[in-house]
């Protein structure tokens, strides 16, 4: 038993000692692929590899076009609701799992909390449509 309960209060400095290396290897990663690529690869610039595009199609017009805002409104819009999604079902995993459903008070608490998270989800939602970001007309 004592020894579960020394996992459970294991020092900071303990617990983060993973992710201080994982930083470093990939900061080191990094600073070596930087620094040795420029050495190693050959820089011989042509025409085609100077075209926007490399995929052997010849470019047409210019890349300076308008793109409707409504198009970046939907997809931030996709975003928010595709997370909302997600948490939803991770919030219900923890739902159904028998620890915390054995915990006194755990599913009304948490169901309180996921209607108050769906009400400003649903404001929000109605605001958007009110305001007409959903209308593509």
């Amino acid at each position: 038993m004592s020894s579960l309960v020394n996992l459970a209060y294991t020092p900071i400095e303990q617990a983060y000692l993973p992710v201080l290396v994982m930083l470093v290897v990939a900061i080191g990663f990094y600073s070596f692929s930087m620094i040795v690529s420029p050495l190693l690869g050959k820089n011989k610039p042509n025409e085609a590899k100077l075209e926007p595009y490399e995929c052997g199609i010849p470019t047409v017009g210019t890349a300076r076009i308008q793109v409707f805002v409504r198009f970046y409104l939907v997809a931030l819009l996709f975003l928010l609701f595709d997370m909302e999604v997600v948490y939803i079902v991770i919030w219900a995993l923890a739902m159904t799992h028998p620890a915390n459903a054995m915990e006194p008070g755990f599913v009304a608490y948490s169901m309180i909390l996921m209607l108050i998270f769906l009400g400003v989800v649903l404001v929000g939602l109605i605001y958007e449509w009110k305001k007409g970001a959903l209308d593509w007309n």
